[in-house]
């Protein structure tokens, strides 16, 4: 498997992930928040087969171009399933305050604690471990095989996720950064809109909570 970050940008930077089976060509998609057009035009020069989009949470900055991408590529998207509650509510989702809106027509493929996605021509198998905190749709996609974690918004910027948002929570986020400490050392986390981050930086965030103006409970 390899790993293609491709940052995109509307009124914030997210980082949307190809996660690719170099032999077979195909992958999926990670959290697309925005300019559809760039990352169509990606696939198609690259002759990749895009299987599946895949997203951490609802807010619009990483289901932006959702809607355009499906209908182009044909393909499902994935979500947990309490985010149809945020891609159906623009002051959830956080797009009205940011004069945006969503709207996706293909109906989701909800995914729930401890779920597994396989997805076989990908090649790929996903343990889904529930975070919430950040939002309380917050999913972390955990694959055991290659080390990689896609943990969306509950880290950010070499620490934990912004938990102040409509539907975030700091005893939650606090928790989750606690299951997340729990996978292996070489577990490498990769984020919503910062650098990648390790195992051992989440297990300093939870020995320097109030650092991060967190509550130690």
């Amino acid at each position: 498997m390899k790993l293609y970050i491709q940052p995109v940008r509307d009124v914030f930077q997210t980082n949307a992930y190809f996660y690719m089976n170099e032999e077979t060509g195909h992958g999926c998609l990670i959290d697309p928040g925005a300019q559809p057009e760039l990352l169509l035009q990606i696939v198609r020069q690259r002759h990749w087969q895009i299987d599946a989009i895949i997203l951490t949470h609802g807010h619009f900055d990483h289901t932006g171009a959702v809607d355009q991408l499906t209908k182009a590529l044909k393909i499902p998207f994935y979500i947990h399933e309490r985010g149809p509650e945020y891609l159906v509510d623009n002051e959830l989702n956080l797009a009205h305050q940011n004069n945006r809106q969503i709207k996706i027509d293909q109906t989701p493929r909800l995914l729930k604690d401890n779920d597994h996605l396989s997805l076989a021509k990908v090649g790929v198998n996903f343990e889904l471990l529930y975070a919430p905190g950040h939002s309380f749709d917050s999913m972390v996609y955990y694959d055991a095989q290659n080390g990689i974690a896609f943990v969306g918004d509950v880290l950010y910027n070499d620490g934990p996720g912004i938990w102040q948002f409509p539907g975030g929570n700091q005893t939650e986020l606090i928790k989750s950064l606690k299951r997340l400490s729990m996978l292996p050392d070489n577990t490498r986390c990769f984020v919503g809109h910062t650098r990648p981050m390790q195992i051992s930086q989440v297990n300093y965030i939870l020995q320097h909570l109030t650092d991060y103006h967190l509550g130690g409970n």
